[in-house]
Parts: C-alpha cells; sequence; structure tokens
C-alpha cells in the first residue's frame, strides 16, 4: 500500500515543505482588495504608523507571496529617500525582516534612491526598474539568504517631498499584467495623495465643505462657494467616486472603478469618511492639491503636470495623480515645456533634477516662489568650445531658452541657435538635457 508520505517522496515533496507552503506562493498579483486598500488609506485615525499598518494589511491578501509585506513612509532630498522609522510590517517572515533591516543600515542606500527619481513605482524588480539597475541586483543579494528571488513593488511620492512605499518578497520570480500594474498603479497615488492629506490635517486643515454620496454640497470654503462651475465639477466627482465604492456599484470591479475615482477630485479635493450620529454618511472634503514649488513661474497646473512627468510619470499618470484629463495633463506638459524652452520629458527630467534653490521675487502685486535648477558645469568639458560657446552652453546649464540667451547677450535667438548647434556637435550631445548630463559637476568618490 502506498502511503500519502511515500508519494509525496516519490514525487520528491516533503511533507515539511508541504506544510510551509503558502496558497500566494507562486499565485498572481491580484488587484480585488485595491478599493478597499483606498478606502484605508483616507482614514485620519491613528497615528502614520497605525495607518499605514491599517492599509498593507488591507492590501496583504492581494500581494503577500507568502513572506508577508514590509512599508515604509519617508521623505525625499536631494536625490535619496529616506524612510521615517519604524518599519511597519504585516505577518513579515522574521528572516525576511531581518535582511530587510540590515540592507541599509545606514543612509542614503542605492536601494532606496532607486525610487527617488520616479513619481510611481509599481512591479516586480525587474518590472519597477526595467533597466534591471543595480538596486534590483543589491536587492536580490541581500534578500538572497532569506530565499527571497524577487518582491512585488509599491511606491508613490506625494507631489510634496514625502513618499510612501510598500514591499512583498516572493520566493519566486514576480510577473504582473500591465493592467495589474496600472491599477496598483493608481493605488499608490491614492495612498501618496492621504499621506499629504493627513499631514494636512495634523497642521490644522479643515474640511472645505461636506457632501453627501449623491454629490449634494454643503460649502465653507468662500472660493467655492463663489464658484458654480467649479462645485458642479465637484459635485460630479463625489457621486461618480461614491459610485465606484458602492457594493451595488463598480466596488468589484477595480480597474473601472479606480479609472473614475481619481486621486484628486475635480483636481482640488480629497473626500474622508463622516458618520452622523444618526448614522448618516457624508464625506468630508479637503483642499489637497499638491504646493509643487514654481519654476520660473509656470502655471500652477503646468508645473504639477512638469513635476511628475520630470518624475518619470506618463501623462495618464500625471493626468490620474492631478484629477484631471489626459487631454488637460497633455496640454499643461506642451505649455510648460515651450514656456521653460524645452524639447522633450528628458530635458524637464534634467532640469527638475538638478539641485534646487528657491529665489522669491515679486512681480507687479504677486510674490513668486521661483525654482532655480543650479547647475556647475564642468570645465573640463567646456575646454573644447570658444568663449561664447562656453557662455552659451553655461545658460543652457541655467535652464534658459534662446531667446532669453539672446536678450542677455544682446545678440539674436538665431545666433544663439546655431551656437548651441555647435556646442551639441563638438560635445556629441543630441538635446539640452544631454548636454546637461554631459557637462554636470560630479563629486568624485
Amino acid at each position: 500500500m502506498v502511503t500519502s508520505d511515500s508519494l509525496l517522496a516519490f514525487l520528491g515533496i516533503s511533507t515539511l515543505g508541504l506544510l510551509r507552503m503558502d496558497p500566494q506562493v507562486g499565485a498572481p498579483i491580484l488587484t480585488q482588495t485595491a478599493v478597499s486598500t483606498v478606502e484605508a488609506a483616507y482614514s485620519l485615525e491613528g497615528d502614520d504608523h497605525a495607518w499605514l499598518e491599517r492599509v498593507v494589511r488591507v492590501a496583504a491578501p492581494d500581494l503577500d507571496r507568502g513572506f508577508g509585506l514590509y512599508a515604509a513612509t519617508g521623505r525625499l532630498s536631494a536625490g535619496s529617500f529616506f524612510p521615517s522609522p519604524p518599519l511597519v510590517t504585516v505577518d513579515l517572515d522574521s528572516d525576511c525582516h531581518r535582511h530587510a533591516m540590515s540592507l541599509h543600515p545606514k543612509l542614503p542606500c542605492p536601494i532606496l534612491d532607486a525610487f527617488a527619481p520616479r513619481a510611481v513605482v509599481v512591479g516586480g524588480l525587474d518590472e519597477a526598474w526595467p533597466k534591471k539597475l543595480e538596486a534590483a541586483k543589491l536587492y536580490r543579494d541581500g534578500m538572497g539568504p532569506a530565499g527571497v528571488v524577487d518582491a512585488f513593488l509599491v511606491f508613490a511620492q506625494d507631489g510634496e517631498g514625502g513618499a510612501v512605499k510598500i514591499v512583498a518578497p516572493s520566493p519566486t520570480p514576480v510577473s504582473t499584467h500591465p493592467r495589474t500594474r496600472a491599477t496598483w498603479g493608481r493605488v499608490a497615488l491614492h495612498v501618496a495623495a492621504a499621506l499629504r492629506l493627513r499631514r494636512r490635517v495634523a497642521a490644522g486643515q479643515t474640511p472645505e465643505a461636506l457632501a453627501e454620496l449623491d454629490g449634494t454640497l454643503f460649502v465653507n470654503e468662500p472660493a467655492l462657494a463663489k464658484d458654480p462651475s467649479l462645485r458642479a465639477r465637484l459635485a460630479r466627482a463625489v457621486k461618480v467616486s461614491s459610485h465606484a465604492r458602492a457594493v451595488d456599484g463598480l466596488r468589484h470591479e477595480p480597474e473601472r472603478a479606480l479609472g473614475l475615482w481619481k486621486a484628486l477630485l475635480a483636481g482640488r479635493y480629497s473626500t474622508v469618511d463622516r458618520w452622523e450620529a444618526d448614522g448618516r454618511k457624508f464625506l468630508a472634503v479637503y483642499k489637497n492639491e499638491p504646493d509643487c514649488v514654481d519654476p520660473r513661474a509656470l502655471g500652477p497646473s503646468e508645473r504639477r503636470v512638469a513635476e511628475l512627468v520630470a518624475l518619470g510619470a506618463s501623462t495618464k499618470e500625471a493626468a490620474y495623480a492631478l484629477g484631471v484629463s489626459s487631454d488637460a495633463a497633455q496640454k499643461a506638459l506642451t505649455q510648460a515645456l515651450r514656456k521653460l524652452g524645452l524639447v522633450g520629458r528628458s530635458d524637464l527630467t534634467s532640469l527638475f533634477a538638478g539641485a534646487r534653490d528657491v529665489l522669491s521675487l515679486r512681480v507687479g502685486a504677486a510674490d513668486l516662489d521661483v525654482l532655480v535648477a543650479v547647475s556647475e558645469a564642468s570645465h573640463h568639458a567646456l575646454g573644447g568650445l570658444t568663449e561664447a560657446e562656453r557662455e552659451v552652453a553655461g545658460a543652457v546649464m541655467r535652464g534658459l531658452a534662446n531667446a532669453a540667451i539672446a536678450n542677455a547677450r544682446g545678440t539674436s535667438t538665431r545666433t544663439v541657435a546655431n551656437q548651441v548647434r555647435k556646442v551639441f556637435e563638438k560635445l556629441g550631445v543630441r538635446s539640452r538635457g544631454e548636454l546637461r548630463a554631459r557637462l554636470a559637476v560630479r563629486d568624485e568618490v
């Protein structure tokens, strides 16, 4: 008679291994908890540790690969991500916990810094960092002794220097469908928006309005009260997002639900559930648009879209994060590039990637905080240029457009364009972004 144990042995499967096997191991990443995770994010109860643990615990059934999850919030500074202790864990394997903590005993850390240039990071190591950056190898090397070969990552920045990351270590390679990554990317943007909102409410911000689920508004904010078009857009957004969350609505279709429930309602607001004593449910409406620093007096929508795109977000992701249409986001991006005198996204990334100083200016009756990208040119790289070409290259490094350079040098825009072309040819670059990367001074280690 063949026993079950002998059959398992014949198949090369140990009883111990079978007992330790988790049903999530090797299973696909799901999205069934996506809407509930977003709802958990918009709860203001508890401190940040309790809040993040609650969010991760709700998401765990879809993300857990058998080792549990860990997460952290943090701040971004000078291209580095600095997580805020303590680390939040949910059912995290003890070996995974120990090795995860030893990955970055001091900060900054190359693994964490790989997140910093991106507005949103979602997917397995090779999906989130498609060029197989050194960070992915460092993570695998550090977590390998715990049996980890991959991880599912969820990360987003909040537009004001804050960020949140969730990591699900995996004993098997992670491969996710693009739609699944897109859905969790939307969740990540909501969680980041909720993190920004928590910070504002903690600082004393009060609701601008209360709303019923059908979109009926009870307005407190004077600006909202005076703007019927904005009130109508907000009422419609509240009604749509409520339908997306409803049990009899789109709740069980996460992709569609989160396609309607934008990270900002009417491009400005987030909502928090509020229950009255009689059991009625209202939504507290808070203004929650990111307060980005203004590069060269771009309009509010232009600077917000530019900041997100500079961090690698697609136009669709930027539109979702800001609660506007894709067409509106594309128009804002086009206008920002034109005003900054930039050719494409890579130039925008290079401009925002440099060190940043804020210069306060007064223009007429308006006070403007102007973002200045401070980039110092490498004297060695400039050696083959004429004096005029070096001056033009330096102006390009400061982000000036040809017209502004011409005005400052007392020459024509055409002359400057020819000088820029000569600089490109001599230095072997094809764009302003490549020029900044070529000329930027880097500290020697």
